[in-house]
């Protein structure tokens, strides 16, 4: 029994971004983008029960790459553990730390609870900077600001920030 060891190429080359695409060892991401007001598309022809009073259909558009990410973060730093259902770890309860001195050792004391956590569910991204500061002018306001740069750790490699206010 003879076996063909040539292989024909018929159509066109494959462009890079596709071979890319399959190349990459981390895949693209798709969820829902929170808060769910005005992220809806509206498709003419939908089923009746999805149709609202214009006779058009509407559904949840998913999201991907950097806006994914930057909403699923502001609402990780910003949750407190327990108030997700299924996920009883998911938060940082980061309000704990508005009434304590903020010396050093608490400012250090959140970053490694936040980087703890950003490697626990975010391993999709690569944290390049977190600052965690307060403002001295507003001490009475009990505020921390937390800002984060990352990068994705898919094809694109996209760099971009993430700020989030607490309290």
């Amino acid at each position: 029994m003879a076996t063909t060891t040539s292989n024909n190429l018929y159509g066109a080359e494959p462009s890079l971004s596709v071979k890319r695409k399959v190349q990459s060892k981390y895949k693209k991401k798709l969820g829902m983008c929170y808060p769910l007001v005005g992220k809806f598309k509206t498709v003419t022809g939908a089923p009746p029960s999805l149709q609202n009073n214009t006779g058009e259909g509407s559904y949840f558009t998913g999201e991907t790459g950097r806006e994914l990410i930057r909403n699923n973060l502001r609402q990780l730093l910003m949750c407190n553990k327990g108030e997700r259902v299924m996920l009883p770890d998911y938060g940082l309860n980061l309000e704990r730390y508005l009434f304590e001195p903020l010396d050093q050792t608490t400012y250090y004391l959140i970053k490694q609870d936040i980087l703890r956590t950003l490697e626990r569910y975010f391993s999709s991204v690569n944290v390049i900077t977190l600052s965690v500061y307060s403002d001295p002018l507003q001490a009475e306001r009990s505020q921390l600001y937390v800002s984060l740069t990352l990068q994705l750790l898919d094809q694109s490699l996209d760099i971009f920030d993430v700020e989030v206010t607490i309290g």
